[in-house]
């Protein structure tokens, strides 16, 4: 509905266009904080003919956005991921890590690892950015260093350096950003 009536081309947008209209409108509000959810949805379809009123939820991670703007200053946009959920075979252990009197678990070298992931990161600019592309970049990456190729996958030794990993390559190929991610969740 907004992308059609008001030339809205992300939820980012949206979210500083509604803390703007508040912020503008009305005197007493000093500060303005939106959080915006871009739910993934897929048209029923069978047989290649596409319902004309019908959707279902696709879980293929959630596209989140928070933005706070105080009356004359810049917003602070955060963007995210969460409810991805993803799950690889092998190829993924528990080792190398610091062990002391505490240390219960033993070193594994090959597991299931399943886990629900959670990413967001602050923009600290928010004129000229792509915000669609940014998310959609940090969307690949999550997917292909957890992953790995297609045809023969990619080994971690453990759910933090995949998530080191995560974070490397997307501050290498994206605008300069902070990142937060939570720990996983283990399914």
């Amino acid at each position: 509905f907004c992308h059609y009536h008001f030339n809205i081309k992300s939820i980012e947008s949206f979210a500083m266009n509604i803390c703007g209209h508040f912020i503008s409108s009305f005197d007493h509000v000093t500060r303005a904080h939106v959080y915006v959810e871009e739910v993934p949805w897929k048209r029923f379809e069978k047989n290649g003919v596409k319902h004309v009123h019908a959707f279902i939820h696709t879980p293929t991670g959630t596209h989140f956005c928070e933005v706070e703007q105080m009356r004359n200053g810049p917003p602070v946009i955060h963007s995210g991921i969460k409810d991805l959920k993803v799950l690889k075979t092998t190829q993924s252990g528990f080792e190398g890590f610091l062990k002391d009197q505490f240390t219960t678990l033993p070193e594994v070298k090959d597991r299931c690892f399943a886990t629900q992931v959670y990413c967001k990161w602050r923009y600290h600019q928010s004129k000229d950015v792509d915000f669609e592309a940014t998310w959609g970049t940090v969307w690949d990456i999550v997917l292909e260093k957890f992953a790995g190729p297609y045809d023969k996958g990619e080994y971690s030794p453990s759910v933090q350096k995949t998530l080191y990993d995560i974070q490397v390559l997307s501050l290498s190929q994206l605008p300069e950003k902070i990142w937060k991610s939570t720990c996983p969740k283990w399914d």
